[in-house]
């Protein structure tokens, strides 16, 4: 039985079902490894297709690189929460019910950073990693029975979560480096019901939950430099080490005619994240433009995960963003910036991979942050993009996504002259 399972959910996702039910931002894929990675670093580089891996500020987070807090203003501190509302259409060539939709509002990040000393940064919060959202109906068959087809309903939800602790160092004038220590926790969900009616007269309900934790590390370096008086250039890399994800599995079967449990297992096993890498330039003129690029690569087919029909194979993301800032000098060394301007365009493939067509991510971005002359900031991204394709009757994701951030900020442990 449990390998009829396997194969069902594979064709089932290969679209091969008589519909899709969608509801908290379902996506089909994220059945599959440990769900959609995130791919958004919810930060100030949103709107610029998430392209941060170079930039850093003296005023506000910059989450893809761990040297960038190393950039933060003196005595500086500031707590940032993201929301994030997406809405997704659904296209393949055997859907029954369409269009297929699916909306989703959420609370995606809070996050914490101080500036501790001159040399110093640091930074604490949460992330999401990844997430598993998906609701599907099919029919399911009997093991040496063909003559009998079950319906069988699919719901699954869950995700992982990041927590992290990063802290950044100034090495030399132009060189910072950073660290980020993380915890990535998380559980999915997945229940199965199947109409055996047929033969047992009753429904059967499979309820599997999975919990996945452990610690990861990430390593930052950015370089900052003068082309000339009006030419910045910005360079940055990041790596992140093979992380072994400790997993227990908890299943239970429920007979329906008896609303009792009548079989309960629990499995250890474990799901490993490879090494990925990025690589970021950027160029700021007269401290208005700044013109962004980021690669970055997760090595997914060293891991050698495959099931029937899908495998994972290497991932890589490729981003270019620009940004204007109002930015004006208003004393020496004393700048105020009112709002800033943002666009960005993404391309990446999956680390999934089906009936050989590898699944594809792209879009483009837009983006607006506006200051007070008070303590808060307010930013605002929409993405617009593409997920996945409809070759070999799979299915394709039509999104769009809006991030909304405040961003509250200080400074601590000032110390005011007072004239007399």
């Amino acid at each position: 039985m449990k390998q009829v399972s396997k194969i069902f959910l594979c064709i089932l996702l290969a679209g091969q079902y008589t519909g899709v039910l969608a509801q908290n931002n379902t996506s089909p894929y994220s059945i599959l490894g440990i769900g959609d990675l995130e791919t958004g670093n919810l930060d100030r580089s949103a709107g610029m297709a998430n392209t941060g891996i170079s930039l850093s500020s003296g005023r506000f987070m910059y989450h893809a690189n761990p040297a960038s807090y190393a950039k933060l203003d003196d005595h500086f501190f500031a707590v940032e929460m993201t929301g994030r509302f997406k809405a997704v259409n659904y296209v393949s060539n055997t859907l029954t019910n369409s269009p297929g939709n699916s909306t989703d509002l959420q609370v995606a990040k809070l996050a914490l950073a101080i500036k501790v000393k001159k040399w110093w940064g640091s930074s604490i919060g949460i992330l999401p990693y990844s997430s598993s959202n998906y609701s599907l109906l099919g029919s399911k068959g009997v093991v040496n029975e063909p003559e009998y087809n079950m319906d069988a309903y699919y719901k699954g939800s869950g995700g992982l979560h990041k927590a992290y602790f990063a802290n950044a160092f100034q090495i030399t004038k132009n060189l910072s480096a950073g660290i980020e220590a993380s915890y990535i926790f998380g559980s999915k969900q997945q229940v199965e019901t199947l109409d055996a009616s047929i033969i047992t007269g009753s429904t059967i309900q499979t309820t599997s939950d999975q919990y996945m934790r452990n610690g990861m590390f990430k390593y930052g370096l950015q370089y900052n430099g003068k082309i000339n008086d009006k030419w910045k250039l910005a360079l940055g890399a990041t790596a992140s080490n093979k992380t072994y994800l400790k997993s227990t599995t908890y299943v239970s079967v429920v007979n329906g005619a008896t609303t009792t449990t009548t079989d309960q297992i629990t499995q250890k096993s474990h799901f490993d994240l490879p090494v990925s890498y990025g690589f970021g330039a950027s160029l700021n003129y007269n401290r208005k433009l700044t013109i962004a690029a980021d690669y970055q690569a997760q090595n997914w087919s060293d891991l050698k995960y495959r099931g029937l029909s899908y495998q994972l194979v290497n991932s890589d993301r490729y981003s270019v963003g620009i940004e204007y800032s109002s930015l004006k000098q208003v004393f020496t060394n004393a700048f105020y910036e009112k709002y800033y301007l943002q666009a960005g365009l993404f391309y990446g493939n999956s680390y999934l991979q089906m009936y050989s067509q590898q699944m594809k991510n792209y879009g483009a971005t837009l983006g607006i942050g506006l200051n007070t002359k008070g303590y808060l900031s307010y930013q605002i991204s929409a993405e617009l993009g593409v997920n996945g394709t409809t070759k070999q009757n799979l299915i394709k994701q039509n999104y769009s996504m809006v991030n909304f951030t405040v961003m509250y900020r200080d400074f601590w442990f000032t110390k005011v002259k007072k004239y007399n």
